[in-house]
């Protein structure tokens, strides 16, 4: 059963990507150009440092491409993450509740939702627009129960939204 119910990141994510990518890829530019033009003037450990710095570089703008692929889609019983190489299956009989995360950056939202399993261990964190989450709320409560963090990010204090405090 193919169901068209495909999240993806946020506005303010993806441009941040692409702000990543493009700015990562002009470093390596200047790196290129600055070793090419000068080559009477470059040490070999300067040399071995600008290949270094590169392959950092190079690898900033891999994650700023695989920002802008960030997307899970919802297909039959399966949760299917869209990685850049990769998909990794979820299967909805693994899991039993959900949670949702937004971080706040200098006023921009991100919004996550959280999947956990029957001893609410953390499973996955997966993006979703701030647009989209009504429509994936919906969806997941139908399905799977809220999990509610009663503590913090750093020292959670998880229950399900239907089991009292204790």
């Amino acid at each position: 059963m193919k169901n068209d119910l495909v999240f993806k990141t946020g506005l303010v994510k993806r441009a941040l990507g692409w702000l990543v990518c493009l700015g990562a890829v002009v470093a390596l530019v200047a790196i290129i150009y600055g070793i090419f033009t000068h080559p009477e003037s470059q040490t070999p450990s300067e040399l071995s440092s600008g290949a270094v710095i590169g392959v950092f570089l190079v690898g900033l703008a891999w994650a700023g491409i695989a920002i802008q692929n960030m997307r899970w889609s919802i297909e039959g019983e399966n949760i299917i993450y869209h990685g850049l190489f990769k998909n990794r299956t979820i299967p909805l009989s693994k899991l039993a509740g959900f949670g949702q995360l937004t971080v706040i950056v200098m006023a921009f939202p991100f919004q996550h939702v959280d999947f956990y399993d029957r001893q609410l261990a953390h499973v996955a964190r997966l993006p979703v627009s701030l647009k989209d989450w009504p429509k994936a709320e919906a969806w997941l409560a139908a399905r799977l129960r809220y999990v509610v963090n009663d503590g913090s990010h750093i020292l959670p204090k998880l229950r399900f939204a239907d089991t009292p405090k204790i």
